[in-house]
């Protein structure tokens, strides 16, 4: 050290690098104990110094980091607003293509049914209008299912999804909805295997329920591959359990866990429609109600959706 001494200077000295290296070895018992008056009110001086060289460093430090705090938040925030940007314009997009094809078809039925009437004695005239009427079913069911999806979006985004939960039969909320599914079953020649020996008692917001089976299920058909359906209710302790699992196409391990996000379709499912919200909503109602959804499953194998809902 240059100040090996300790002569007076040579102690202001090195105090005064030690303080420039952001140290300081004086404390008040040192200012206390020094015998010299005047070299008592050099380090007492020194002393204050190096407090308020440190006191500014703080001060400095915490004004750096809470800039740097708010230049985070702003770029999440900005970052956010793109994404949201995105997302409502790649939802606009995808729903603007969605509804065009049904309506497309609806106004090209339309015109058909409104046309010159079918002779009521011709059997291939009626069958032809039994058809055309089921297709236009199907249609105002899928625009159905998007508007109610659409809003559903609107409910979640907005903080708005209510759930009223009372007490309901899980097993009797899963039979409805595959009493409503029964026609369509049987126009895709599906099996259908349903195995809920016992009741599975829980409270539980019935409509918002039905509205998970019902999309679980309508998966099940759309990818199914025709393939049989199996459905499983149970109760496990303090749980109620919904077990969906069909035998189709299947989902690749690496898109498992993207299926739940909003705007994400089956990945393999190029061939089929949809706006690819039904898993995410699925997901918002299972967890607002306490519980939790999740999927098994290989390319070419089918999937298991498993929904474990508390009592």
């Amino acid at each position: 050290m240059l100040w090996a001494g300790n002569s007076p200077t040579d102690r202001i000295l090195r105090h005064l690098a030690e303080i420039g290296a952001g140290r300081c070895t004086i404390t008040d018992d040192t200012v206390v104990t020094e015998a010299d008056p005047e070299m008592s009110q050099v380090l007492l001086g020194l002393l204050v110094l190096y407090e308020d060289l440190a006191y500014e460093s703080r001060q400095r430090a915490e004004a750096e980091n809470a800039l740097r705090l708010v230049a985070e938040e702003r770029a999440r925030l900005l970052e956010d607003r793109q994404l949201a940007v995105a997302a409502r314009d790649r939802f606009l997009a995808v729903a603007t293509h969605e509804l065009r094809t049904p309506l497309a078809t609806l106004a090209l039925l339309v015109d058909h049914l409104v046309g010159p009437p079918h002779s009521t004695t011709d059997p291939g005239g009626v069958v032809v209008q039994n058809r055309q009427l089921a297709m236009l079913k199907r249609q105002v069911d899928r625009l159905t299912a998007l508007a109610v999806e659409m809003l559903e979006v609107s409910r979640i985004t907005t903080g708005r999804l209510q759930l009223n939960p009372a007490p309901v039969d899980l097993r009797d909320v899963v039979r409805e909805v595959l009493d409503r599914f029964d026609q369509e079953i049987r126009r895709r020649h599906v099996t259908l295997k349903v195995n809920a020996p016992d009741p599975a008692p829980g409270t539980w917001d019935a409509a918002r329920i039905d509205q998970v089976i019902t999309n679980l299920i309508s998966n099940a058909l759309r990818y199914g591959a025709g393939r049989p359906i199996e459905v499983t209710v149970r109760v496990e302790a303090s749980q109620a359990v919904v077990v969906v699992r069909d035998h189709g196409i299947g989902i690749p391990a690496a898109d498992q866990s993207r299926i739940f996000g909003p705007f994400a379709p089956i990945p393999a499912a190029t061939h089929h429609a949809g706006l690819g919200l039904g898993l995410w909503i699925v997901q918002q109602i299972v967890q607002a109600s306490g519980g939790r959804i999740r999927v098994d499953s290989r390319p070419e194998h089918g999937s298991t959706f498993t929904v474990e809902l508390p009592r």
